[in-house]
């Protein structure tokens, strides 16, 4: 039998609050070398000694940090975790300074979402997640380096998945800078692709994809993906795309991908689906509470393709919960 869980303890708000705080003022690497005196450490993260002291002390009984001697703190297993080339990229998350950790905070109005009341992320910063980043070129670049660490996880699972060398072009809607596109025509060396994303995502694609070693098999568009997209592509791409809309928004956007698609293209769904399930559903009220959107199982996304003229003809399932739905007009 499974034992009961600590409702207090996950009802705790001082330890995520103590560690994002450490992440944000990146004490983790000013301490990766050795113990350093608190003085020092505050006067590296631009913080005050006593607060910063009080906060470090916690954390070490928390596990995280040592105290090597009274106000001298160094490092451990744990923090090294915050550390910022720590391949998880833990800090880059945590960091109340960028836009997924600032989102994190609007989790303080999810009572009144669930109330009815208003969105919780408009509630806590006076503009939607979307509007916050078109506002802050700081939160729009920690936004896009995010989705480049967790695409950059996922992108050679997705290649591996399919035979993408049935296709000739596989357009990547929404791709940000194209780490998906890249991986897919590096491993595929007779597929051409298509990037379409809003012109801060796709400015820096061109660099990426020569990085690849792929730019003269690629066509980077500036566009919006509810707007009518490039046809030509034998399969449409929406990567962790759907997600972050609403049923009818996203409908309007499988629309877009049907139009272009025509009646011989495939459109592909790649989104997590609830076979982890604690999982799913903690990004389900992530997307609720950061942009209104919803996590969709296999049946919901079915739903909303048939709204959109299309039905799911497979599901591939890949590592990490994600899975592939590849969807084709429904005539």
């Amino acid at each position: 039998m499974a034992p009961e869980p600590d409702v207090w303890a996950m009802a705790d708000l001082v330890t995520p609050f103590a560690v994002r705080t450490a992440a944000t003022l990146r004490v983790a690497d000013v301490v990766r070398d050795g113990p350093v005196p608190l003085d020092q450490i505050a006067k590296r993260c631009d913080a005050e000694p006593d607060p910063l002291g009080r906060v470090l002390r916690f954390l070490t009984r928390r596990g995280v940090f040592v105290e090597s001697e009274p106000d001298v703190f160094g490092p451990n297993e744990a923090s090294r975790q915050l550390q910022s080339d720590d391949p998880s990229d833990m800090r880059g998350w945590l960091d109340l300074d960028g836009a997924v950790g600032r989102a994190d905070l609007a989790f303080v109005e999810l009572i009144e979402q669930v109330r009815g009341h208003h969105p919780a992320y408009h509630a806590a910063f006076g503009r939607s997640f979307w509007e916050d980043l078109a506002h802050s070129p700081q939160l729009s670049d920690s936004f896009d380096d995010s989705m480049e660490s967790k695409s950059s996880s996922l992108a050679p699972q997705v290649a591996d998945a399919l035979d993408w060398d049935r296709f000739r072009t596989v357009a990547d809607i929404g791709g940000g800078k194209g780490v998906l596109l890249g991986e897919l025509l590096h491993r595929h060396p007779d597929l051409q692709g298509m990037l379409v994303d809003l012109e801060r995502p796709v400015s820096r694609a061109a660099e990426h994809l020569d990085s690849r070693g792929v730019a003269d098999r690629a066509q980077v568009i500036t566009g919006n993906f509810f707007d009518p997209l490039p046809a030509g592509a034998d399969a449409y791409v929406l990567c962790d795309v759907l997600g972050d809309w609403e049923d009818q928004d996203a409908i309007r956007i499988l629309r877009r991908c049907a139009e272009a698609a025509g009646d011989n293209g495939s459109v592909l769904i790649i989104e997590l689906l609830p076979g982890a399930a604690e999982e799913f559903t903690e990004m389900d009220l992530r997307m609720m509470i950061y942009v209104g959107g919803r996590m969709r199982d296999v049946e919901r996304t079915e739903r909303i393709a048939s709204a959109a003229g299309l039905f799911i003809a497979a599901v591939t399932r890949i590592e990490g919960g994600y899975g592939i739905m590849e969807c084709l007009p429904d005539r």
